[in-house]
């Protein structure tokens, strides 16, 4: 008894499963989306973007910063595209090392600079081609209310349209200075920081000197690198259900290369615990390092006004043995222009 009761207790699951999923297939069959394209055309994208950042984070091992900046982008026909940008903390305490050194005593005959990093870049698109592709994108109804679109697992539509796909090549110019903990650096290093002038002093610095020393790093160089860019440009108008379908999406990655030929410390003022005023020092022997790279992505929407994302991970030339770093930041606003204000006029 025990086994025809099991065998029809497997029955009645079955049936009902079965059921359940014929049901399921039938309701997603039966939805279907019809819709008229209204454009798709990934070569057809504003030409210059100018955005404000309101917010970056900037985490290296010398320094944490937390700022905003600007970003601009460029793109010349189908050729090649320009970026540019640049930022800086909101305040000094925003700017950990720099707060830090004020805090903890820094001599005022040596000014401790604020964190500032710009970059501008030239790219050279190495082929450029538009492809067959499709979005998966959510669909949404004015029908939806605040509280039942957010509780809702949204439906979604698979699109065709066209992709515009770019590798490039660029090249790049790179500035920073900011104020950097030094005392770190010189225990990893196991270097000696003398007083100018001097080569041997008990009030030399090295892996064993007690309390924090900072001072200001400078660097300069180039980056070279690669990257690909996915550009979608096309909206559709499904029937009156849902609202308009649109995928204007600019997304790029990237690998570089830092060369930077002049990456400077600056000398500094230190009061060690054995002096009674502070001291000068020389910081050419603290070791620096002219190579890094990093890897990243950043990306925006083709919009008159829109918003914008960048992260990177990598090691920025500098301090030897410190120079790893992430970074991430967003943009907004962003505006976007096709730089064309002419009006065709005919005559009657």
């Amino acid at each position: 008894m025990k086994i025809v009761r099991l065998i029809l207790i497997a029955l009645v699951s079955y049936s009902f499963v079965f059921t359940a999923d014929a049901q399921f297939r039938r309701s997603s069959e039966n939805k279907t989306l019809t819709y008229e394209d209204m454009y798709d055309d990934p070569y057809d994208i504003n030409k210059l973007f100018i955005g404000i950042t309101p917010a970056y984070g900037d985490i290296h091992v010398t320094n944490i910063t937390t700022g905003f900046g600007v970003d601009a982008t460029y793109y010349l026909k189908n050729t090649m595209h320009f970026k540019a940008h640049a930022r800086t903390p909101y305040f000094i305490g925003s700017d950990f090392a720099r707060n830090s050194a004020k805090k903890n005593g820094f001599d005022p005959q040596s000014r401790a600079r604020t964190y500032f990093y710009t970059e501008a870049s030239a790219s050279y698109h190495i082929w450029d081609k538009e492809q067959d592709s499709e979005s998966l994108i959510p669909l949404y109804s004015k029908n939806y209310q605040g509280a039942e679109w957010a509780a809702k697992v949204p439906e979604r539509a698979r699109i065709p349209n066209k992709r515009r796909e770019i590798f490039f090549a660029r090249l790049g110019g790179v500035y920073y200075e900011t104020t950097s903990e030094l005392s770190r650096a010189i225990t990893a290093q196991g270097v000696t920081v003398n007083p100018v002038g001097e080569e041997e002093s008990p009030n030399s610095l090295n892996g064993e000197s007690q309390g924090p020393v900072f001072g200001n790093v400078l660097g300069a160089g180039v980056s070279v690198g690669a990257g690909f860019t996915w550009i979608k440009n096309f909206a559709a108008k499904p029937d009156k259900t849902y609202e308009e379908l649109v995928d204007d999406h600019v997304f790029s990655t990237f690998l570089d290369l830092f060369i930077f030929p002049m990456v400077r410390v600056e000398d500094f003022f230190h009061q060690p615990m054995s002096a009674n005023t502070f001291i000068q020092y020389d910081a050419s022997t603290i070791n620096t390092s002219m190579f890094g790279g990093r890897i990243g992505i950043d990306g925006h929407f083709n919009r008159t006004l829109g918003w914008g994302y960048a992260a990177e991970l990598g090691v920025r030339p500098g301090l030897e043995k410190r120079g790893f770093y992430g970074m991430i930041k967003i943009i907004f606003p962003m505006y976007g222009t096709k730089l064309d204000y002419s009006v065709e006029a005919f005559g009657r």
